[in-house]
């Protein structure tokens, strides 16, 4: 995800109460992404799907995955063995027409204040996704459009959202913004809609709603920050969050509670929780950088921005402990941010929400680069969202039928994608059951009996792979501390 590169002062921007929301739904934000990078998707070993490779296992397809190539079928650009061609006329369904299937996207474009690219890399990837189907023909004869691309402003994104189930020109909607306001009112109308999945409370429990995902646990202890531990050679941690978002403080206890749990195992410690860091860092962190290199520290577990992250490192520059203190960065998968870095991360981990680009020989990420490219469109994480988004949505209609509509869409992705890789992209994700959040009490009933991540290090301005497979997952009824099994999902 990218954040601001230039350090923003929020009541410059707006002022007053309007700026300090603001800043709690940026740490928010961050927080949120820092949960869909370490908690990721996983599957239940009993409903793994597509062609699941593991060191030792390899378990059979248990739904339709369509957008995965099946065992003769290697080759991603072969259209999915589905009767595609059959036409049906349909009369009284939104955006369907002989000759079209229509969607709108609705994100943020105008008054983003990260002035980051949200709406128009969503849209890339989405209309690029939409161009490889068409050129097989498109779906049931008729070609997938993007109708209306709408431009929530920031604070409209609920009054947008009416204006389009009001129009009825939509089978379905997509949705790239920071307030999501509107998810709700999507959810009762019926409209399929997905979604970047940052906001787990709003999609939670709503059944027509697609996070890219799942509904995600921002309150669940992981293994991931104590491997990264491991993996660096560090023994003692700080954890950091901004004081100004409960979510983010929450985060910042959860990896203390992590390092904690796992210390004996893996001859970890924690010295110092620091959960109320004023959100941007924008008086610095000079005091707090001295006492870490007082209490010999070596690592850091952040629930910070990309930006608060550039600020450390430049003070570990400053105080010359930044070749002695490894970082774990939970939103710096940014390829032009870290270029522009140089060697300033050099030797931290960061972790993507789905197959890292890096891995270019996957299948998933050749058929993404060969699509994506000629549109126009950079290799980024939310272009890859939006091309997730359109193949849950794609596939879920070519699973449906000739004969659909939006109900039956919902329902067919609802029952029968029960491990749904989006064509290897991301771990198993089983929608009959993670449209509702898991808790750190029970990880299963609307989690996954796996917790997966990706990791990758920074090198010289870019990444470099740390594993020979994108994923490392962990047993999820198990909590005991065990090495991670690298898989890959394709």
């Amino acid at each position: 995800m990218r954040q601001v590169r230039d350090r923003i002062r929020l009541d410059h921007f707006l002022g007053g109460q309007m700026a300090r929301q603001l800043q709690r739904l940026f740490a928010l934000l961050i927080t949120l992404a820092l949960v869909a990078a370490a908690c990721s998707n996983s599957g239940d070993d009993a409903d793994t799907g597509g062609s699941e490779t593991t060191d030792d296992t390899t378990s059979t397809t248990a739904a339709p995955d369509i957008a995965d190539p099946g065992p003769d079928d290697p080759d991603p650009d072969d259209p999915p063995a589905v009767d595609r061609d059959t036409f049906v006329s349909i009369e009284g369904v939104p955006g369907v027409s002989d000759e079209e299937i229509a969607v709108a996207v609705l994100g943020l474009r105008e008054g983003n204040p990260l002035g980051t690219c949200i709406l128009d890399c969503y849209l890339t990837g989405i209309e690029a996704y939409f161009n490889f189907q068409n050129s097989l023909g498109g779906v049931f004869g008729r070609q997938l459009v993007v109708d209306d691309v709408v431009d929530d402003e920031l604070f409209q994104h609920q009054p947008k959202a009416l204006q389009i189930i009001a129009g009825e020109d939509a089978i379905a909607v997509f949705s790239a913004s920071l307030t999501s306001s509107g998810l709700t009112d999507l959810d009762e109308a019926g409209v399929p809609t997905y979604n970047w999945g940052i906001q787990a409370p709003l999609n939670n429990g709503g059944f027509n709603l697609f996070p890219h995902l799942g509904v995600l646990c921002a309150t669940c202890t992981g293994r991931p920050v104590p491997y990264q531990m491991s993996l660096a050679g560090a023994t003692t941690a700080v954890s950091l969050g901004y004081g100004i978002s409960p979510e983010s403080q929450s985060c910042a206890q959860n990896n203390t509670a992590a390092i904690e749990l796992y210390g004996d195992d893996l001859g970890i410690s924690l010295a110092k929780t620091y959960d109320n860091l004023e959100f941007g860092l924008n008086n610095g962190i000079a005091p707090q950088v001295t006492e870490w290199i007082e209490l010999g520290v070596d690592f850091v577990a952040s629930c910070l921005d990309l930006n608060g992250m550039k600020t450390i490192a430049e003070e570990l520059v400053r105080q010359g402990a930044r070749d002695q203190i490894t970082m774990q960065h939970p939103n710096t998968y940014d390829a032009g941010f870290v270029a522009e870095a140089g060697d300033l991360f050099d030797g931290d981990f960061v972790s993507a929400q789905f197959t890292p680009f890096e891995f270019t020989d996957h299948p998933a990420i050749v058929l993404y680069n060969e699509w994506v490219g000629p549109h126009g469109g950079p290799t980024a994480e939310q272009t890859m969202i939006g091309w997730m988004n359109a193949m849950l949505f794609v596939d879920g209609l070519l699973a449906t039928g000739p004969v659909f509509d939006q109900a039956s869409i919902v329902e067919t992705t609802n029952t029968e994608f029960t491990a749904y890789t989006y064509g290897g992209i991301a771990g198993p994700l089983d929608w009959s059951r993670q449209h509702e959040s898991a808790s750190d009490e029970d990880r299963v009933t609307h989690g996954a009996t796996e917790e997966c991540t990706t990791l990758v290090q920074m090198q010289d301005g870019a990444f470099v792979k740390v594993t020979d497979e994108p994923w490392l997952c962990w047993p999820q009824e198990d909590r005991s501390w065990q090495d991670p099994v690298e898989k890959t999902f394709s």
